[in-house]
């Protein structure tokens, strides 16, 4: 199994999922390629979602992408930040999250270079 099917896996994306992926350029989204068959992506919100991956390298990139997305995510049962640890600090992480009334699970690396954090309304 190659490597971005494994991080399909990781983050419990499978076939038919609707998903928002949201991330700050085209190299970051390309960490989830291939994504399983018949998963359908959106780059912004659309009801029925599945999953939202949010995807950044930069803490104040990070509060944006929070600010625009949780709002709308309530009912989403899959909700990932991916993240390089080297450039992120997951305490902070996990602070910055609390403020919109969620939580961080404990990291599950991807790869050599990427982690996620699932969240879950407190």
């Amino acid at each position: 199994m190659s490597q971005p099917t494994d991080i399909a896996d990781a983050l419990g994306i499978v076939e038919g999922f609707r998903v928002r992926v949201v991330g700050d350029s085209v190299e970051q989204t390309s960490l989830l390629d291939p994504l399983p068959e018949g998963v359908e992506t959106f780059d912004h919100h659309v009801h029925d979602l599945d999953a939202c991956l949010i995807l950044t390298d930069d803490a104040a990139a990070l509060a944006e992408h929070l600010d625009e997305v949780l709002p709308e995510l309530g009912s989403v049962e899959h909700v990932w930040i991916c993240y390089p640890p080297r450039d992120l600090d997951e305490q902070q992480m996990a602070d910055t999250v609390s403020e919109y009334g969620w939580d961080v699970s404990h990291p599950v690396p991807l790869d050599e270079t990427w982690s996620a954090v699932r969240l879950a309304l407190t």
